[in-house]
């Protein structure tokens, strides 16, 4: 009779029924990810996915949800739950108007919210980045992460960032899912992503999330704006180098929506005006067009088309020419199918340079290029209130072609051809997110691989040893060739592949603070074949063969993350440690460009990373901004091939070409009133590590210099003051901008040479990019 009775009584408990939906901004329906929605009677933290859907399972009943998102208002809903139910949130964009009592409502940001899993993150307000300062009067979302403890760049001649001490192409960048194997244009000087049409920007530097793979270092997830579909809009901006125009409008009766946007620099358009034919017929300029459209069908499906394409112009006169640049497209499906929420997503991607020269018996030209395809399914299923199982498969692509040199008319250069290096990488994942009281737990397994295919020429070599190290000429050259293996198109050459295994933690001490650790391994099949800090638009990838095995790194990361004074700041602290495998270093003098055979210019070796991180962050009142600082160690290690082979350096650990010791940064945004607004930046830096000469000699008339141990010195520390002022009337924006305000000239590189008056006289030649560089841009929204 009791086990009846109980039975009875569970009979009677309600089912649960299912409320999903999106949440999107107020203003134009885009979709907003990692919103967060607090459920108050039950005690519930969820968030939205990359597509800024929710799903969750309760009880039939009366709710209060708090919807809350980095940079919009906070919104309260009383929701009447008695059945299965669609329903989308509205979150209106953070006002500007500040009075003396400013208290904005907008939540932090994931990675600094004590209830979050997420550790180890940057995600970007994006509305706010024009307001602080500009760099040649551009908006640059890649940029401002560098003001972020943990990232960096090597010089501001690029946009390349350097995560944790790792290289630049140890970084991978997705625009809507499709990779972006240059992220620069006019050298380094602007990045490829275009502010208007950027809806939001993550960067994972830890704790990487299971569908992610391929590069050691990090991944930045970058996401088109969508457009609005309630209503045609427009804005126009104008600045001394270069101009903007993004388009967004409606479709199919507010079903869908498309945008549009363009962007240009035309200092070229001045050269005309010189007196000298040979800069009257130069150019340099660089374009670029995003694109996008959706459309909603039923209650629960969409279809998405996205792309992007940009080029890079330089001409010298008549003599030589010069392009290069990305173009990306990507297809995607989403449908929910009860509590899951599915999508299937079709990318390509590319990267060409162009390189033509017209000077006489020596013209030719140079092509080369990258191209990837890839198809991916992945399930998010939200198995229960606070558990979410999310797992996909898929396939990736790549073709590379290093370089193909064809000579011009009457040209004594010899038409020469490269293969195609071409692999292709499975993948798949699983990951489960769940609480357990205060415990929030995330893990995953990831199986990924890369296989390399003909058609190839593969050489052997004596004792398999493609360089060997000389003792009598104290250098390494290269093996000997005894035999070659001729694979056909198609055919499998080598084959590398294995887990990578995700771990997050989240133990809340209070509702205000938290412990945060995590744990990630990462595999890396394609390197950028460069030996500067700075890479180029002429580098160009190369994938893992039989002589170059995967890097492989593991990272651990254990942080503290807190609120105070009512949520008005936000502090966080965290420490880590990164030690990588199968990484590579080239041998002196290498030559890497246009080498058939690279694997006899590498030398294997690993690296390692450690270092501390702050973050305090202010989001409410008159003044907001953040200030972080990085405390942090990068080196490698470069042993030789044998125990008698010196290696790089004696074989010791010696500073990565990216270690900085310090890194501090002071980011400050202040309205005054409705109409002004003032920013701010300050940076400070420890130099690169660099190698100078400890000795010289003359050798056949010429002075020599011999060098010191590798990176044992350092350039000088970098450091600039950065200031913006923001003028807005009815729907124009005036901007005027000063970047390194006290016209530091911080030094890329020293090179040495002889004094012109004595030759036994060594002077040092520092170069530097930017002195102060005024901007002045006017914006109008129509």
């Amino acid at each position: 009779m009791a086990a009846a009775g109980a039975g009875g009584a569970y009979a009677q408990e309600p089912e649960p029924v299912r409320l999903s939906g999106y949440v999107r901004v107020a203003e134009n329906d885009e979709v907003i990810r990692a919103a967060r929605l607090d459920i108050e009677e039950r005690g519930l933290i969820i968030g939205t996915n990359r597509f800024g859907f929710y799903s969750v399972e309760l009880p039939p009943g009366r709710y209060s949800i708090r919807v809350s998102s980095l940079g919009y208002e906070t919104v309260t809903e009383a929701v009447d739950l008695r059945e299965t139910t669609s329903l989308d949130f509205a979150l209106p964009l953070r006002p500007v108007v500040v009075s003396e009592l400013t208290v904005t409502t907008d939540r932090e940001p994931p990675d600094l919210d004590p209830a979050s899993l997420d550790m180890s993150v940057v995600r970007l307000d994006v509305p706010s980045l024009s307001e602080l300062p500009l760099v040649l009067g551009e908006a640059d979302p890649v940029r401002t992460l560098t003001l972020y403890p943990g990232i960096s760049t090597a010089n501001d001649a690029t946009t390349a960032i350097n995560v944790r001490g790792g290289a630049g192409d140890e970084n991978q960048i997705r625009l809507d899912d499709s990779e972006v194997f240059n992220p620069a244009h006019a050298i380094g000087l602007f990045s490829t992503f275009n502010s208007d049409a950027v809806g939001d920007v993550t960067l994972y530097k830890g704790g990487i999330p299971a569908r992610y793979g391929g590069r050691l270092s990090s991944v930045l997830e970058i996401h088109q704006r969508e457009g609005n579909s309630r209503e045609f809009e427009g804005a126009a901006t104008i600045g001394l180098l270069s101009s903007r125009l993004s388009l967004q409008g409606p479709l199919f009766d507010g079903r869908g929506s498309w945008l549009v946007a363009g962007r240009r620099t035309y200092a070229d358009l001045f050269l005309g005006l010189s007196s000298d034919p040979s800069i009257q017929e130069s150019a340099a300029y660089f374009y670029d067009l995003n694109a996008k459209a959706n459309a909603r069908y039923g209650a629960t499906g969409q279809v998405m088309l996205s792309g992007y394409f940009g080029r890079d112009r330089l001409r010298i006169g008549t003599q030589a020419s010069a392009a290069w640049g990305n173009a990306t497209g990507t297809l995607r499906w989403n449908h929910v199918f009860g509590p899951v929420f599915s999508h299937l997503t079709v990318t390509y991607s590319d990267y060409e340079y162009h390189i033509q020269n017209n000077f006489n018996a020596q013209s030719a030209s140079l092509d080369a290029g990258i191209r990837n395809f890839s198809v991916t399914v992945d399930e998010s299923w939200d198995v229960g209130p606070s558990d979410r199982l999310e797992f996909g498969l898929g396939l990736r692509s790549y073709e590379i072609q290093p370089a193909n040199i064809a000579p011009g008319e009457g040209s004594a250069v010899i038409a020469t051809e490269f293969e195609s290096r071409k692999g292709i990488a499975p993948e798949a994942y699983i990951e489960h997110e769940t609480e357990i009281g205060r415990l929030g737990l995330r893990y995953g397994l990831r199986a990924a691989g890369f296989i390399r295919r003909g058609a190839a020429t593969v050489y052997g070599y004596e004792n398999d040893a493609p360089v060997v190290y000389r003792p009598a000429l104290g250098r390494y050259e290269p093996g000997a060739v005894v035999d070659s293996t001729r694979y056909g198109n198609g055919e499998t050459i080598v084959s590398y592949g294995g887990l990578e295994p995700r771990l997050g933690l989240r133990f809340s001490l209070s509702g205000a603070a938290s412990l945060k650790a995590s744990y990630s391994r990462t595999r890396q099949y394609l390197r950028l074949v460069t030996n500067t800090n700075s890479p180029t638009p002429l580098d160009l990838w190369d994938p893992v063969g039989p002589y170059v095995k995967p890097h492989v790194a593991d990272q651990f990361a254990l942080g503290y993350v807190t609120t105070l004074a009512g949520g008005r700041y936000a502090l966080s602290g965290e420490v880590y440690h990164k030690r990588a495998r199968h990484l590579i270093d080239y041998v002196d003098g290498a030559d890497i460009y246009f080498s058939r055979r690279l694997e006899t210019l590498l030398l294997p070796g690993e690296g390692r990373g450690y270092g501390v991180e702050f973050l305090l962050r202010k989001t409410r009142g008159r003044l907001t901004g953040w200030a972080s600082y990085t405390l942090a160690r990068s080196d490698q290690r470069t042993p030789g091939l044998t125990a008698a082979d010196p290696g790089v350096n004696g074989g010791d650990w010696y500073p990565s070409p990216y270690d900085r010791t310090h890194d501090f940064a002071l980011t400050g945004l202040y309205r005054i009133g409705e109409d002004w607004s003032l920013g701010a930046n300050f940076v400070f830096a420890t130099g690169l590590p660099t190698t100078y000469p400890v000795a010289r000699y003359e050798f056949a008339g010429l002075i020599l210099g011999e060098y010191g141990p590798r990176n044992a010195r350092r350039l000088p520390a970098y450091h600039r003051l950065d200031v913006s002022a923001t003028r807005r009337w009815g729907r124009g924006e005036l901007q005027f901008g000063l970047f390194n305000v006290y016209n530091r000239f911080n030094a890329q590189a020293i090179a040495f040479r002889q004094n012109r008056d004595s030759r036994t006289v060594t002077e040092a030649v520092e170069t530097a990019v930017f002195g102060l560089v005024p901007s002045i841009s006017y914006r109008w929204n129509f």
